[in-house]
């Protein structure tokens, strides 16, 4: 079955334009390895996860158009509702299973869209210099539907508005997943999930190298 993504291209185009002039007058936006993101086709982005701000800096920096779920229920808040539409992101209505969102993400693979996803699951706000146990959701995904993972670190999304500090977003090249298949289901997708947290970190520290 074919999932309608929210807004449309042009729309989604005219916010990201608007975003990525805001982030380049307030916070000097800058954004390396845009060309690792496959021109076509299914791909999975996945990144560290520190603000509200993360899915429109993360559209911001990839040259293609990233879609997301979001909870239904802000599709219903008057601005939030008219922005994340806008932002390409498919509702999800409440109380649906992990299952449910997992067959969604894989239909939108399927259909050959770009998928934005957090490996942390939720937002890290008390120690973003780290990151949290990787979720296992895109393992599983990346196994499922044998669509690149490709790497990207947000840095300093959770300064916007807060103070006038880069935000920068580096993109690596798509990893190339190495796994024992003869470990469990589990235990491969902790594997897995520990190899893309890895390559996350790489591209943080690579950043801290360069200043």
């Amino acid at each position: 079955m074919k999932i309608d993504i929210g807004g449309s291209s042009m729309s989604y185009r005219f916010f990201r334009r608007f975003f990525i002039i805001f982030l380049t007058i307030f916070h000097r936006f800058q954004v390396v390895g845009a060309e690792n993101v496959p021109a076509s086709g299914p791909v999975i982005l996945v990144s560290n996860h520190v603000s509200y701000w993360d899915p429109f800096v993360m559209g911001a920096a990839s040259p293609r158009i990233i879609t997301y779920l979001a909870k239904e229920v802000l599709f219903k808040i008057p601005i939030v509702g008219f922005f994340i539409k806008g932002w390409g992101a498919v509702p999800v209505k409440r109380g649906r299973t992990d299952r449910e969102s997992f067959t969604r993400y894989l239909e939108l693979l399927k259909q050959g869209h770009a998928l934005g996803i957090y490996i942390e699951g939720t937002r890290n706000r008390k120690n973003p210099d780290k990151m949290l146990p990787p979720k296992s959701g895109p393992a599983m995904l990346t196994l499922r539907s044998n669509a690149p993972v490709v790497p990207l670190v947000l840095i300093n999304s959770n300064k916007i508005l807060r103070s006038f500090r880069r935000v920068k977003v580096i993109i690596g090249q798509p990893i190339q997943l190495e796994y024992d298949a003869n470990l469990d289901k589990k235990e491969i997708y902790q594997q897995i999930g520990n190899q893309i947290i890895t390559e996350i970190m790489k591209l943080k520290q690579s950043d801290q190298i360069s200043q």
